[in-house]
């Protein structure tokens, strides 16, 4: 088989434990030893530190697996440029994704294009914006689904949809009835914030500084649901995308009022792969496959705001329509 060290490498490293991997490939324990053995003996360093509980990659190891992964995928994209002589019929999609797609997106467009193409399989990791950047760059996935990512020469943009944060809180917080708040309006509640260093809250923490305030969190956590449900049982506030709370707003628990502040309304959620790296035809595929399901549903969940800003629009002109009426004396 084409690069089968590789895979066992790979494995042990994903793993962690050669066991675990071993029950993973469905080979023995001992000859899954032999493989790496030789390696470290052809290379002449340990690839992996050997512990109780396992194995970890020492600094050579690190290298290697970097090595590993590049080369594994450019065998998938051989597999997939023969496969597609006859059809996309198999390959693997490795995705990086934060959380908010996880609800709605991702399940909605893996089943729609597993309908189509019964063949793909799907490796899909959830992470947080900056770690889903790192495994682009490093080659660890073919595709990421990031949050407002920084921009770097290793990265391509293959499509972006503009999501901006919005300050999510319940139907009866005292702020729930606005059409806007500033961010000085909701730092006097609980705020529930996301983690350093995440897309989300670097854009906060930028604006905040613009503003020339400052946001001491009540909670802070990586997970939305829990941050949801924080908002829901006091006066706290959090900030979401609209999507990372679409059944919530749905359900009329939870509001979103738009934020005054004009850098988190910038706020867009991007589809990035490694500039330098072809991606396998299955994944190119469903990337355009993708970007269809993304503004499908984008629309789905940004119609109510724009059938408020039409009535509102049309409330308006009723309005300056009755007040120039009784000045018309024309008639």
């Amino acid at each position: 088989m084409i690069n089968q060290p590789l895979r066992y490498f790979s494995a042990i490293a994903r793993h962690g434990s050669i066991r675990e991997a071993a029950e993973e490939l469905h080979i023995a324990q001992s000859a899954l030893s032999r493989q790496i053995q030789k390696l470290e003996e052809e290379f002449g360093v340990p690839l992996f530190q050997r512990h109780a509980r396992g194995v970890k990659l020492t600094s050579a190891g690190e290298i290697f697996l970097r090595h590993a992964q590049t080369n594994l995928r450019q065998v998938e994209r051989v597999r997939s440029e023969i496969d597609a002589l006859k059809g996309l019929r198999r390959g693997i999609v490795a995705i990086r994704s934060i959380e908010s797609l996880v609800p709605h997106l991702l399940p909605r467009a893996v089943n729609r294009f597993c309908a189509r193409y019964p063949g793909i399989q799907f490796e899909i990791t959830i992470d947080g914006s900056d770690q889903v950047v790192a495994a682009v760059r490093e080659g660890r996935t073919d595709i990421g689904l990031a949050f407002y990512p920084p921009a770097e020469a290793e990265l391509e943009t293959v499509f972006k949809m503009r999501e901006p944060l919005v300050a999510m809180m319940s139907a009866h917080h005292p702020l729930a009835g606005r059409p806007r708040v500033s961010l000085a309006d909701c730092a006097a509640y609980p705020i529930a914030s996301p983690m350093k260093h995440s897309g989300s809250r670097i854009l906060i923490d930028v604006a905040c500084k613009a503003a020339g305030i400052h946001i001491s969190p009540t909670l802070e956590t990586n997970a939305i649901q829990l941050r949801v449900a924080f908002v829901k049982v006091n006066h706290g506030i959090t900030f979401l995308s609209r999507l990372s709370a679409w059944d919530s707003l749905r359900s009329g628990e939870l509001m979103a009022v738009p934020i005054r502040d004009r850098l988190v309304n910038n706020a867009t959620i991007d589809a990035i792969t490694h500039s330098a790296r072809q991606l396998p035809l299955a994944a190119e595929e469903f990337l355009r496959f993708l970007q269809g399901e993304f503004q499908d549903l984008h629309e789905l969940a940004y119609a109510p705001l724009k059938r408020e800003a039409v009535a509102r629009s049309m409330r308006g002109a009723e309005k300056a329509s009755a007040q120039r009426l009784p000045g018309d004396r024309r008639s």
